[in-house]
């Protein structure tokens, strides 16, 4: 759109241009002053052939290399001279390559002559614009866009009271709001003012009332423009094109009445105008492109929409749009782009918009249209991209749909859409097709193999069943992605004369959660292989050396949860990510490339040693070897040298749940973006690994279930553990006391801010991290780890002192665990400033005193236990600590109270508490979770449930619903927004 817009002015100025000079006397020759001028205007500069920005389009000409000395400088490539005195009046010098600074005395500004000047598209070293710009008052047109100019514009441009176009765009400037007040007041000439990507936040919209009732273009796309638009700019009586796009605190609306003008472009994307789309839009009867993407327009749609006669453009996405959709696109002949995605509407589809003959691009997605699709969909002979995916269709799918001649991209994803797909009839251009996510049952057409020019085809999620045919499959020879999973009853069968079939053009191939009981050999010579996923299959045997070679491209395999036995060789000296993850391997690790950054392998039955080379991956970054029966040490290998970058990208090391002993190596240090280190559930002898407080990283520690022992001393300012949000050292041997300087370092379990995003989760790509937790005496797994999810577990050692007060200072700590310990004194009364604490155990120590109120405040605590221990006293009871059960206290001798039987004395048995039976809010909070765990998968479903229902209402949890709330509200502002530049 831009592009159109600048070759619109450059061809407005070339054409003056021309028409000037082949007026000029053949023989006349320039005033030798201002050839003098321009000469050493050149020799100031330095001229090369680079590039125009993308934005113009166009190969810079060193235009300067026809000025030579003594020969007329009329006749000089982009100079115009006038007819009569020979003065310099045009100077085009757009896209020449120029580079250097325009300082103030160049000799550019003794050419007061000047009519038109274009310096678009060079580069001219950060410059400021000169306030002796103000010489030239004879400028009417003036072009610096996309020079690298930078600073404020300076008051002297409002000197040029004959400009009739300005364009300041794709700079570095600011405008103060008194100088565009001068600017905007002075040049009462003013048709055409360009000034995309500056910054304008110093100036007043309503600035823009000044501008000239003349004024046809007015551009300010990306140029930081904030507060209140005024409407009576719609409707200055000349305007054509205003472009508002991605200034994202700017708001306004449309005009609601009396609104007539020969408008042909309006774009206010990506700002926050908002209020409704209003009848009067049907008066602009010129219009051709209208683009109210990504704003805050709600209501409904009126029905004058279909009076655009003109209109060849139409975004009116990620807006709050309700009701249904008028049919009136009857008319609206000339319509190629339609996009309503991402809004409110309901009701079915509005039938006339499947008779636009010109449509190239119908995007309806992301709404709650039901309905079937219409039978005169074929009547879009030009379309190309159809989207319909996120709504609630339902139906077939018809086999028209594939017959239209010029469709190249089909999405109908995340619908209803049911029942057998229809054959497909006639050949077609579909390029792409996406039906993922309905509830399609049936086998696949064999008409659908006809489509040849098919190059991504995503039926997965559905209910197909059947076989498909090798040999069917191969017809569809431009096929770059296939994704068939999750159709738990297909299956890919081979043909007896598919010796030599294959693919040559896939790219990716997906074939989880399916029927599959082999590898599918047409694959084997499919050198473009990059992405292979036949994960959760019926897959037995191994990878033998042969399969191993035809999938030499490949960057992903996944062949987790299958029945895979043995590897005879890794495929892929590429390879970046490999998830062999939940089979039956056997024997020795095998031995993986060089290039691979994801080694996930866990939940096998391998055995021997961790072998050294594995330290040789320069690029690994997440290593799992969890759930197996690796014995020997962890190797010392984690060095740097001079010649080898050994391991220094690990992100997660997972060894829990093997038979490894020995010592950790200390040159795990070198391991300096280490963020999570689980080690749990080995036989590692070795004292507290004080020295990994050195990483900045790292963020997750697991030792439980080995055999450490000795205390766990040295916490300075060098061994901080700074970054630490969840320490596990249970079921081990520490002894001595647990000093008050760890709690002290632990600066990432204070004052955790909430995400106002969402939740976010540990890890990256391809790879979630995962962890065990104790929670109420039951080792529980969390299949994700929330980031602001903290944890500190002793439990189950020979720690004896007192509990230091300074934990208490984490007031972001989430789950407490010191139990079976022989911790002595009082519970510190500060432990009840941390306000996040969910879960404190603090059973089986030999601590005394009374139960501090102050553990009262911890109003989301929702699992106690300080059972067996020397407590004394009346339980207090306030807020959380009048729901738990007699569980929480057994074991003290001395306590007293609800909801002990044993009375305090003379006092009166307390009331009743209140009943812990859910109330309806908390009914609602559990639906939520359901609804939570259906579209995340059971096993986060699972988690939430049971975090609920052992520890009540958690706040992350009951904020992270809440957020979710919001979430979904601000998505249906702003979900998905597109920048249409």
């Amino acid at each position: 759109m831009l592009y159109l817009i600048l070759c619109f002015l450059l061809g407005f100025f070339s054409s003056s241009l021309l028409s000037l000079s082949s007026s000029l006397p053949p023989t006349h020759l320039c005033r030798p002053e201002q050839s003098s001028a321009l000469l050493q205007f050149k020799s100031n500069l330095s001229l090369s052939s680079s590039n125009c920005s993308q934005e113009v389009h166009i190969v810079s000409v060193p235009k300067m290399d026809s000025w030579d000395e003594g020969t007329d400088c009329c006749k000089w490539e982009g100079v115009v001279c006038d007819n009569r005195k020979g003065n310099v009046i045009g100077l085009d010098l757009s896209c020449s390559g120029l580079s250097g600074s325009l300082q103030s005395n160049s000799s550019l500004f003794s050419l007061q002559n000047l009519r038109w000047l274009n310096l678009a598209g060079n580069y001219f070293s950060n410059s400021e614009i000169s306030p002796e710009f103000g010489k030239l008052r004879s400028l009417t047109y003036l072009n610096l866009s996309d020079t690298a100019l930078t600073g404020f514009v300076p008051h002297e441009i409002s000197l040029l009271s004959e400009l009739v176009s300005l364009d300041l765009g794709q700079n570095y400037l600011l405008f103060r709001d008194h100088d565009f007040n001068m600017l905007v007041h002075n040049l009462t000439k003013l048709e055409n003012i360009v000034l995309d990507r500056m910054s304008l936040s110093l100036v007043v919209p309503y600035s823009f009332l000044n501008l000239t009732v003349s004024l046809k273009h007015l551009s300010l796309s990306y140029c930081d423009l904030q507060g209140n638009f005024p409407t009576q700019l719609f409707h200055l009586p000349f305007l054509q094109n205003i472009i508002l796009r991605n200034n994202p605190n700017l708001s306004g609306y449309l005009p609601e009445t009396n609104w007539s003008s020969p408008l042909s472009l309006l774009d206010v994307s990506g700002t926050r105008f908002s209020k409704g789309l209003p009848g009067s839009i049907g008066n602009l009867k010129h219009l051709k492109t209208l683009n109210l993407d990504s704003c805050v327009f709600m209501g409904s749609i009126p029905s004058a929409l279909g009076n655009l006669t003109k209109i060849a453009f139409l975004d009116i996405s990620g807006n709050m749009f309700q009701g249904k959709i008028p049919d009136v696109f009857g008319n609206l002949n000339d319509l190629s782009f339609m996009d309503f995605s991402s809004n409110n509407f309901s009701g079915v589809f509005p039938s006339s918009a499947f008779n636009l003959t010109s449509l190239t691009f119908m995007d309806f997605s992301s709404n709650f249209l039901q309905g079937t699709l219409p039978n005169n969909i074929s009547g879009l002979s030009y379309l190309r991209e159809l989207h319909l995916y996120a709504n609630l269709l339902s139906g077939r799918v018809p086999g028209r749909l594939f017959s239209l001649p010029s469709l190249e991209y089909l999405n109908l994803g995340f619908n209803k859409l049911n029942g057998p797909i229809d054959t497909i009839q006639g050949a077609n251009l579909v390029q792409l097709v996406d039906l993922s996510k309905n509830e399609i049952q049936g086998t696949i057409p064999n008409s659908f193999f006809d489509l040849m020019n098919l190059t991504i085809l995503d039926l997965s999620s559905n209910n197909l069943s059947g076989n498909i045919k090798s040999c069917m499959l191969v017809k569809l020879k431009n096929l770059r992605s296939l994704n068939l999973s999750f159709n738990n009853l297909l299956s890919l069968t081979r043909c007896s004369n598919d010796v030599n079939s294959t693919l040559p053009m896939i790219f990716e191939f997906h074939f989880s959660s399916c029927n599959m009981q082999r590898f599918p050999s047409f694959l084997n010579a499919s050198k473009s292989l990059q992405v292979l996923d036949l994960s959760n299959n019926q897959i037995h045997g191994s990878i033998t050396k042969w399969e191993a070679e035809g999938w030499e491209g490949l960057v992903t395999l996944n062949l987790s949860m299958n029945f895979i036995t043995t590897v005879e060789e890794i495929p892929g000296k590429r390879l970046y990510v490999l998830d062999l993850h939940s089979n039956s391997l056997q024997g020795p690790l095998p031995t993986p490339p060089q290039a691979l950054a994801y080694f996930l392998i866990s939940n096998n039955e391998l055995v021997g040693e961790i072998p050294s080379k594995i330290c040789n991956l320069s690029f690994l970054s997440v290593l799992d070897f969890s759930k197996n029966k690796l014995g020997g040490t962890i190797p010392d290998c984690f060095r740097t040298s001079s010649d080898q970058l050994s391991m220094v990208a690990l992100r997660t090391v997972n060894l829990n749940g093997n038979q490894l002993e020995g010592s950790i190596p200390r040159s795990l240090t070198n391991c300096d973006r280490l963020e999570v280190l689980d080690l749990g559930s080995n036989n590692i002898d070795d004292t507290f690994p004080y020295w990994l407080g050195t990483l900045p990283h790292l963020q997750v520690l697991v030792l439980r279930s080995n055999r450490f022992h000795g205390d766990i001393q040295n916490f300075n300012g060098t061994f901080s553990f700074s970054s630490l949000r969840m320490i596990d050292l249970s079921r081990n041997e520490f002894t001595g006391h647990i000093p008050p300087e760890l709690f002290e370092n632990l600066k990432s379990m204070k004052d955790i801010q909430v995400d106002k995003g969402g939740p976010n989760y540990m890890g990256e790509g391809y790879y979630q991290d995962s962890v065990i937790i104790t929670m109420k005496g039951l080792d529980f797994k969390l299949e994700r780890i929330l980031t602001s999810f903290t944890v500190i577990d002793f439990s189950s050692n020979h720690f004896k002192g007192s509990i230091a007060k300074e934990v208490g200072e984490l007031n972001s700590l989430i789950v407490l665990n010191f139990s079976h310990n022989s911790l002595a004194g009082n519970i510190p009364p500060s432990l009840g400033k941390m306000t996040a604490l969910e879960s404190l155990d603090l059973s089986s120590n030999k601590l005394q005193g009374r139960i501090p109120v102050q553990l009262t405040d911890l109003t989301f605590l929702g699992a106690l236990n300080l059972s067996h221990n020397n407590l004394e006293g009346l339980i207090p009871l306030a807020n959380q600590f009048s729901t738990f059960s007699n569980d929480s206290f057994e074991g003290n001798s001395e306590l007293c109270g609800f909801p002990l039987s044993k009375k305090c004395g003379n006092d009166q048995e307390p009331e009743t508490p209140p009943s812990t039976i859910a109330n309806e809010s908390e009914i609602a909070l559990i639906w939520k979770i359901a609804a939570m765990g259906y579209g995340s998968g059971l096993l986060l479903g699972l988690s939430m449930g049971y975090i609920v229902f052992t520890t009540g209402r958690p706040r992350w949890l009951v904020k992270m619903i809440k957020r979710n709330s919001e979430k979904r509200m601000r998505r249906k502002i702003h979900r998905n927004g597109r920048r249409k530049d």
